[in-house]
């Protein structure tokens, strides 16, 4: 993903705010309180939103307000940006509110496709977790490297970067990781203790669970003799013999419905198989229609609509035109040509004179004699400008100002004017009509070019004319839709065999149905009447029925036993049985918690040890990467080789003083910022690879860096900017030296913040 735009009507202290994103290496430079912060949790608000589900948080609800327009104006953004596989969107919020408007244009189609990712309140579109793969949490850890963050891990060793960047990759937070919530479970099963402990909460559980135990065998051992007990006894086991009976009868009933609904399932796998060959007999019936371009079926129809319309207005315009050139002679045409050639250009002024001479008495001889002399002088004025200037007179001017004809030839001149402006409006609309045929005649000749082009493209185009070939598409879509018809039957079929079969083959469902039918004929007819509960059930039903009736028979034979045990206890100075029974079950159940919750907290330590140790080292090569190629060019070759160990994450690099390799070695705060930020780069490469290359979002976080090390960090981030954007905000001059310097370059921009008037204290 590349952002392109992003336009903030209002948003914290910016105002109006619009920049265009270079594809590259962009970088904001400002003073403090230029609003460098506010843009990129503004790309943030406007990628994710604020809020990421249907109730909103209350340290939601307070980010929401504290980017709220400090000049109370509109509170809204938009922000286009481009994905990899050449789709255009621009995202459109409207923060005004808590319900936060949210529209997703495809910039191809203009449609908005918002609700194609599922439309949650507060304008919870999740179109970014879809096209970065990612969430809001995730994309901020990965994309955004803030100068605080640096702060926090540079003034540590490489050990505690490692840690840092470890912790971002288990759960892309900063504060939580996997290892310490290992070491939280095996603080807990140290508090629970191991079979060999004496003094913790496990062992301690087991020596009183044996103590109340071993007073409850004195208890029955001293009660043996009573003999009250026996006639409870010989009670229980009638019960039993009753229960077994029960039991019997149950089993019984259980193979007969089991038989019945053997038999049921199997003939319904018959009937569906038979329904499947249908259904792939209707498919290879339309199999040659698979692969038919159906999609093309609505430009199909709507050019063959435009098509007719077409014809039709052709039809009315020809009809039109016949119409015209009806109302219009031949020899009139060829009369109203020679009238353009003679009187068309006559000017309204040439037609006023024409008439004063046509119309007008004579003047007297005087009157014409001044005319004439006026007439002379200016004629001979007009060509000494022309000798003297060199300019050219209009010949229309020369010709109005030289009109001099007699009065019948005015007038005879009058009369062709005339005639030329009657015949002018039935000319006028044989010509109109003559063009608008020509238009349509080729608007009529595009829509059957497309046409026949899809129509060959879809190999059902006829030379016979369009109708036919039109038939043949929507005969063939038809087609194609019997074909996938077929098909969604057949995969009906083929899931309702499987939903049968329960994860068996029907040649095993057979063999326990002759199982079921041979254990029947065994029992040779058998009728049992003991009673008429149960009849009609269902297998599962009956199996269940049976599980109970042998919990409870378990339950009496327990109980016959726990009788014969009670009938020794004679002893007075023992506590009460129901008591000491009372302790013994609160033990055990005790005991049985603990070895439990001791089970659990092995097996979740183990699971998370194994889960850490793959994700290291399913990301650690692309740590490696980006640390070893950044750090041996951005220190000069002061460090030539480093390495992430997969199980550990601890950083090594090669010392060139010794040629050995140091693992944690003591190296300088700048080197350390270098390589934190080397190593989240490579992690937020690992973290993209599911979905778009994420933007990477640096504040600042070079100020500890020398001046000899930033330039080459930064020809380094530029470089990098030709796989994934990069957005640099700083405050430093050093940076804007270094973009100056760099010259054009189409692919890098630099943005100038301008300073902002402090948030008013509400």
């Amino acid at each position: 993903m590349r952002l392109k735009r992003i336009d903030l009507a209002g948003f914290g202290c910016l105002h109006d705010f619009r920049a265009d994103f270079a594809p590259g290496l962009n970088v904001f430079h400002g003073l403090n309180e230029a609003g460098k912060s506010t843009l990129h949790q503004g790309i943030a608000a406007l990628l994710y939103g604020f809020y990421d589900g249907d109730r909103a948080r209350q340290e939601e609800s307070a980010r929401h307000e504290r980017f709220r327009p400090w000049d109370g104006g509109v509170y809204r953004g938009s922000l286009e940006y481009a994905m990899d596989d050449g789709r255009d969107f621009e995202v459109r919020r409207d923060f005004t509110t808590t319900d936060v408007p949210t529209q997703l244009i495809d910039l191809f189609s203009g449609q908005d496709v918002a609700s194609t990712f599922g439309r949650s309140r507060h304008g919870n579109v999740p179109f970014a977790k879809r096209h970065l793969g990612m969430s809001r949490t995730v994309f901020q850890s990965c994309a955004f490297i803030s100068q605080g963050e640096i702060f926090q891990v540079a003034e540590n060793g490489p050990k505690e970067i490692a840690d840092a960047v470890a912790a971002l990759a288990d759960t892309a937070g900063r504060d939580v990781s996997a290892t310490k919530a290992i070491d939280r479970l095996k603080t807990a099963l140290s508090r629970i203790g191991s079979d060999r402990a004496r003094t913790a909460e496990l062992p301690k559980a087991r020596e009183a669970l044996a103590s109340v135990t071993k007073e409850l065998e004195a208890i029955d051992v001293s009660r043996g003799s009573l003999s009250a007990r026996a006639a409870e006894l010989d009670g229980l086991h009638e019960q039993l013999a009753k229960l077994n009976e029960r039991l019997e009868y149950r089993e019984h009933e259980l193979i007969r419905t089991r038989i019945v609904e053997l038999s049921e399932r199997l003939e319904a796998i018959e009937r569906a198989r038979e329904l499947l060959a249908k259904a792939d007999e209707a498919k290879r019936a339309c199999v040659a229609y698979s692969n038919f371009p159906v999609d093309q079926r609505d430009e199909v129809m709507s050019l063959y609509g435009r098509w007719e319309r077409a014809q039709e207005s052709v039809s009315a315009t020809r009809a039109a035109l016949s119409e015209a050139e009806e109302a219009v002679t031949s020899v009139e045409r060829t009369e109203f040509e020679a009238l353009r050639t003679s009187v068309g250009g006559l000017t309204r002024a040439q037609v006023t004179s024409l008439e004063e001479i046509a119309y007008t008495r004579e003047a007297s001889w005087l009157a014409r004699s001044l005319r004439g002399v006026t007439r002379i002088v200016g004629l001979a004025a007009k060509y000494f400008l022309r000798v003297v200037f060199r300019k050219a007179v209009p010949a229309q001017t020369e010709a109005a100002d030289a009109l001099d004809v007699t009065r019948q030839d005015a007038v005879l001149l009058l009369e062709r004017h005339r005639r030329y402006l009657g015949l002018a409006p039935a000319i006028e609309r044989l010509t109109e009509a003559q063009s608008r045929l020509d238009a349509e005649d080729a608007a009529l000749a595009a829509v059957t070019n497309r046409l026949v082009a899809l129509f060959e493209a879809a190999g059902v185009h006829s030379e016979a004319e369009i109708v036919v070939s039109f038939d043949a598409f929507v005969s063939a879509c038809q087609q194609r839709k019997s074909y996938e018809s077929a098909s969604t039957a057949a995969t009906e079929m083929e899931r309702r065999i499987d939903l049968l079969l329960l994860d068996r083959t029907f040649v095993e469902m057979e063999s326990e149905l002759r199982g079921y039918e041979r254990r029947a004929a065994e029992e040779g007819g058998r009728q049992l009447t003991v009673d008429d509960e149960g009849k009609g059930a269902s297998s599962r039903d009956l199996a269940n029925e049976l599980d109970r009736f042998r919990d409870q028979r378990t339950n009496l034979e327990l109980k016959a036993e726990r009788m014969r045990e009670e009938v020794r206890l004679t002893m007075a100075q023992h506590r009460s049985r129901a008591e000491v029974e009372e302790e013994a079950g609160h033990w055990q159940a005790r005991v049985l918690e603990l070895e439990g919750a001791r089970e659990a907290l092995r097996i979740a330590a183990q699971t998370i040890e194994e889960a850490m140790v793959s994700v290291y080292r399913d990301f650690a090569p692309a740590v490696t990467t980006f640390l070893s190629d950044g750090i041996e060019r951005v220190t000069g070759g002061r460090y030539t080789r480093a390495h992430v160990d997969p199980a550990s994450l601890s950083i090594s690099l090669l010392v060139p003083e010794t040629g050995r390799v140091i693992t944690d070695p003591p190296v300088s705060h700048g080197t350390r910022t270098l390589a934190y930020v080397l190593m989240r780069i490579g992690l937020a490469q690992h973290m993209s690879t599911v979905g778009e290359p994420v933007p990477l979002i640096l504040d600042d976080p070079f100020v500890d860096v020398d001046c000899e090390r930033l330039p080459r960090m930064l020809d380094y981030l530029a470089e990098l900017s030709s796989r994934i954007q990069v957005f640099i905000f700083t405050k430093d001059q050093a940076i804007l030296d270094w973009f100056d310097g760099r010259g054009n370059d189409d692919r890098h921009r630099l943005h100038q913040l301008s300073s902002l008037v402090p948030a008013p204290v509400l």
